[in-house]
């Protein structure tokens, strides 16, 4: 864990600025060109000492936990804070629900609030108390056909609770064009 997170920015910026003359050499140095180096790269892997025997976990706190999909943290700085996807119900029609998770703290956990069901979703447009959920749902046609790639955005915004730092009460959800 980082104690002085500025102290250790200040002596990589003066790291950094130790050596003016890197231009200079960079001509001298000969570019890497794409041949045996990159060959090598995809040179299927073969052993490299003996293998361990791995049991399954029995804890049924990881039955959840394996079941996220994906996860992007959100760059707030006022809060802790991240959006994640779960597996669930049909896969092919809109399986993958989204989360919105703030962070109480080690007592409290986790308040997780239920954003919808997608086929997928990314996260965009990040800014203090609001996000947008950019999104991709699918629907039973009228003669029972999957239809698609409908695209959605919604706006997600939220304020921090009564404390600076603890996870709102409630969280607003606006489609967006």
């Amino acid at each position: 864990m980082i104690r002085h997170p500025l102290l250790l920015v200040g002596i990589a910026t003066l790291l950094s600025a130790c050596d003016a003359d890197v231009e200079t050499r960079r001509a001298a140095v000969a570019p890497v060109e794409d041949g045996p180096a990159l060959a090598a790269a995809t040179v299927p892997a073969t052993p490299a000492g003996p293998g361990r025997t791995v049991r399954p976990q029995a804890d049924d706190y990881l039955q959840s936990a394996a079941s996220v999909l994906a996860l992007t943290p959100l760059a707030d700085h006022d809060v802790d804070a991240k959006v994640f996807g779960t597996a669930g119900g049909d896969p092919a029609l809109n399986g993958n629900h989204a989360w919105l998770a703030f962070f109480a703290g080690p007592a409290e956990g986790w308040t997780v609030y239920a954003l919808g069901d997608f086929e997928d979703w990314s996260v965009t447009e990040q800014a203090g108390g609001r996000f947008v959920l950019d999104t991709t749902q699918g629907r039973m046609g009228d003669t029972g056909d999957m239809v698609t790639g409908e695209r959605k955005r919604f706006i997600i915004a939220y304020s921090p609770g009564g404390d600076a730092n603890s996870p709102p009460t409630s969280i607003t959800i606006t489609p967006a064009s």
